[in-house]
């Protein structure tokens, strides 16, 4: 996972300028051979010795740090993979807790409109009744009259 933001291509100019100034170094230690017998041999090789492990050091934290930004990375990756798990779990217990606490209001509504229902036939049972009376109150008042004519 590389990013080239500013940051890391700073780092990387920063890693190459110091890799091309320890290559300086390692030459300019070099030609300091052919000047050996001003400087005695012990002397260079002491130098040259220094400079090594000082480049291997160098390389070993570069690599070293390299290592941990990396697993830095993946760390985070993964730790968002199971935060966002976690938190769609959370969501669908969510959903579920609302769905079971919700249940006496959708009966209620379901009484409410059964009960609904019942009263509405009712009433139309009662409408029904009381048009079936007066009908037949007027039958009746029809029939008396048909007999005061008659």
């Amino acid at each position: 996972m590389t990013d080239n933001s500013p940051k890391d291509q700073q780092a990387e100019k920063e890693w190459a300028d110091l890799q091309r100034d320890l290559d300086t170094l390692g030459e300019q230690l070099g030609s300091l051979r052919d000047h050996t017998a001003a400087l005695g041999d012990a002397l260079v090789g002491n130098l040259e010795a220094q400079f090594q492990d000082v480049r291997n050091r160098v390389l070993g934290f570069r690599s070293a740090t390299e290592a941990q930004v990396e697993e830095m990375r993946k760390t985070a990756v993964q730790q968002a993979m199971e935060t966002q798990a976690s938190l769609t779990e959370a969501g669908k217990d969510t959903a579920r807790q609302m769905w079971e606490r919700s249940e006496p209001l959708r009966q209620g509504a379901q009484e409410v409109g059964k009960g609904f229902v019942r009263a509405w036939s009712e009433l139309a049972t009662s409408f029904g009744k009381a048009a079936e009376k007066v009908q037949s109150e007027k039958d009746k008042a029809a029939a008396g009259e048909e007999h005061k004519t008659s």
